[in-house]
């Protein structure tokens, strides 16, 4: 059963009950209404009373390969185990995905999901995407705050950019959703020979200088911006193969940490997923949670 806009701040709530947290309504008509690839993929199932038993959604980006589907917000209630719930409305979204015409199903999937999405319904295992991080200082604060003003500007084609591996594509038309439209607070950081998004997060107890984009010849000026940009505890941030060097210059370290990055072929016509880290370019700009 498709959720229609007035079911969405029960499906919020359903969120917020679950995970303690749970994306604010504006956040919400954002990221599902006006996403520019394409109508929201938001489904519920509800028990015989009319309880909401769980809600799974999906959104779709258009990528460098074509259209691909990204599992999103997902929450499923104690009355639903055991009883499909969750597969059920998983491969509903999937047929709904692959109408739209989308060829992969993709997600950075967490140990709740992903053992159902990768043992039982197809999907699997691409790769893992490490997470870096540049401490700022020793102990932690109660709390940080961007120093600089939010608000990134519109972005024009001179800040588009694509790259060699698989990725989000990055016109003028996404970025500008992506952040400047967005009811999340970021900041962009203009270079000469490049720019980058910032913003403020709590990251595993941390408070985090987030960098969600960082793209140009000269990265290592930028990220150090992107760090002063932040009263934090530490900077995060994705880096991709051949990024590794403007990182270490910027004073970041790869941790422990990765991403389990998973996804299935839609179609049978679908291209293969690859599994090498190096065809692949993600950043944590492409989570639906930063």
């Amino acid at each position: 059963m498709i959720v229609e806009p007035a079911q969405r701040d029960e499906f919020l709530a359903l969120l917020q009950e679950t995970y303690g947290t749970a994306m604010a309504p504006a956040e919400f008509d954002w990221w599902f209404d006006r996403n520019p690839a394409g109508a929201r993929i938001l489904n519920e199932a509800r028990d015989a009373d009319g309880t909401a038993l769980g809600v799974l959604a999906m959104s779709c980006f258009r990528m460098s390969q074509g259209l691909a589907a990204f599992a999103v917000h997902a929450v499923t209630t104690p009355a639903a185990r055991g009883r499909g719930v969750f597969s059920t409305l998983e491969l509903h979204n999937e047929e709904e995905a692959a109408a739209a015409g989308a060829d992969w199903a993709l997600g950075f999937t967490n140990p709740m999901a992903g053992p159902i999405l990768v043992g039982r319904l197809g999907w699997e295992d691409v790769t893992s995407l490490r997470i870096w991080v540049r401490p700022k200082r020793l102990r932690k604060a109660a709390q940080g705050r961007l120093l600089a003003e939010p608000g990134a500007a519109s972005f024009d084609e001179d800040h588009a950019t694509s790259f060699a591996a698989h990725h989000i594509a990055r016109d003028s038309e996404y970025l500008t959703w992506r952040y400047a439209d967005s009811p999340r607070p970021y900041v962009r950081i203009d270079g000469d020979d490049g720019w980058a998004v910032v913003t403020h997060a709590v990251w595993h107890g941390y408070s985090s200088a987030v960098v969600c984009d960082a793209v140009g010849r000269g990265k290592a000026r930028l990220l150090r911006r992107c760090v002063q940009a932040v009263d934090a505890d530490l900077a995060v941030a994705m880096v991709n193969p051949g990024e590794e060097r403007a990182y270490l210059a910027a004073g970041f370290v790869p941790t422990p940490r990765t991403i389990r990055f998973i996804g299935k072929r839609l179609t049978e016509s679908a291209p293969p997923l690859p599994k090498e880290r190096k065809a692949w370019r993600f950043s944590l700009g492409d989570l639906d949670f930063f």
